[in-house]
């Protein structure tokens, strides 16, 4: 069993991408799916009112919230990994504190857009991902 931690790029787009919906649909009967508190605070921010706020929130309080919470030097050596590979402005901090969230829970990052793909990459894979394509 594998747990996930599913990025936003995934939760928006699960809707209209026949390929994320699939993925999602294999990984959820077999495999843990986790959330963390900046991953929540992205995907809640997206709320266009009180109303759809309090669905989105919801919506992640039906997830298993991560158990283990990374320390700092876990997200600044993230964030310096990228600096020491050249890829200083290739993840937003957010996307560094979720790759540490699930870098501590040995959590692979699913998700459709390419930060995570590079912040595998600076870490030597120490961040692990799974790209979906739409």
């Amino acid at each position: 069993m594998t747990t996930y931690l599913v990025d936003n790029s995934i939760w928006q787009k699960a809707s209209r991408s026949p390929a994320i919906a699939q993925r999602l649909r294999e990984i959820s009967p077999h495999h843990l799916i986790m959330t963390c508190p900046p991953q929540v605070l992205e995907y809640c921010h997206s709320a266009r009112s009180r109303e759809e706020y309090v669905e989105l929130r919801e919506d992640m309080d039906e997830l298993l919230a991560a158990w283990e919470h990374p320390t700092e030097n876990d997200a600044l050596n993230i964030q310096q990994a990228l600096w020491s590979s050249g890829l200083m402005r290739a993840a937003v901090a957010i996307d560094v504190l979720i790759a540490a969230y699930a870098m501590v829970n040995d959590a692979v990052i699913l998700n459709s857009d390419h930060d995570f793909g590079y912040l595998a990459s600076a870490t030597g894979g120490a961040v692990r991902q799974e790209y979906i394509a739409e």
